[in-house]
């Protein structure tokens, strides 16, 4: 019989996140945020070429987590 439990997963950062986040679709960085960064908020690391200024993805607050559930009969990722 399977069993499920439960476990607390770290949510992705989006860029709604970042303390140099505006509104929409625009930061600092960018009028209009990229496809590739808006879809991988994190991998905004480095300057890029055509945004403004030296801003990078930096986090305004702690990462939130979930509560998820998994097959209790498989380990859980830790």
């Amino acid at each position: 019989m399977a069993r499920i439990t439960d476990k607390i997963e770290e949510c992705p950062y989006m860029c709604e996140h970042c303390k140099h986040f505006k509104h929409g679709h625009t930061c600092l960085a960018f009028d209009n945020i990229p496809l590739s960064i808006l879809l991988d908020a994190e991998s905004h690391t480095m300057v890029l070429p055509g945004q403004k200024g030296d801003y990078v993805f930096e986090p305004a607050k702690p990462r939130d987590t979930m509560r998820v559930y998994v097959d209790g009969d498989e380990e859980p990722e830790s």
